[in-house]
């Protein structure tokens, strides 16, 4: 009797595995099921991330930290979630751009930043720091060109100034402000 229970055991075992090996291999045999996203979600998200930018001789140009990026294929745009951009270029005052979120279009040549934006340049010589707030601002990374149609507030070296839109070239360091503007000087030092 304890023989032909060992035997019945042993078959039964036999049995499962060549019925699993059989469904396994037609399982792979199976063309494979992709699922296509709908349309307005992200193929893929990624948290705490932190992306650096080279120029052509492979000098770090830029620095990107997020705390959450979601990538769209349908478009190639990029999302970001607590952005912070900041230039490293060696000989040229440092640049940090900040807000809530921010869209990547057209492969990084354009960010929109929206939601409590800040944009900072560090003191470089004579010239004192300068602060740029809004709640939109475009950022053209490759051209160092921010720009704002909604109310700006800006803050150099104890001048302020308010306008209904502004745009701001790093590299020739010019800051066009317009519409209603108004603006607070220090007095001048005697």
């Amino acid at each position: 009797m304890r023989d032909r229970l060992t035997m019945l055991i042993a078959a039964i075992l036999l049995a499962v595995v060549t019925v699993t090996s059989y469904w396994y291999s037609r399982e792979m045999r199976r063309p494979s099921i992709r699922t296509t996203p709908l349309p307005g979600t992200p193929d893929f998200i990624v948290d705490r991330v932190v992306l650096t930018q080279f120029d052509d001789r492979g000098q770090a140009r830029y620095k990107l930290f997020a705390e959450q990026l979601s990538y769209f294929n349908e478009n190639d745009d990029i999302e970001l979630a607590k952005p912070r951009l900041v230039s490293l270029q060696p000989d040229e005052p440092q640049v940090q751009a900040s807000s809530n979120r921010a869209r990547i279009t057209n492969a990084g040549e354009r960010v929109l930043m929206q939601g409590d934006v800040l944009l900072r340049r560090a003191a470089a010589g004579d010239r004192p720091a300068l602060t740029i707030r809004t709640e939109q601002m475009t950022a053209i990374p490759d051209e160092e060109r921010f720009f704002s149609d909604l109310p700006v507030l800006i803050d150099q070296g104890g001048t302020r100034l308010a306008g209904a839109a502004m745009d701001y070239d790093n590299l020739k360091r010019v800051l066009t402000v317009s519409g209603g503007m108004r603006g607070e000087m220090p007095p001048a030092r005697r």
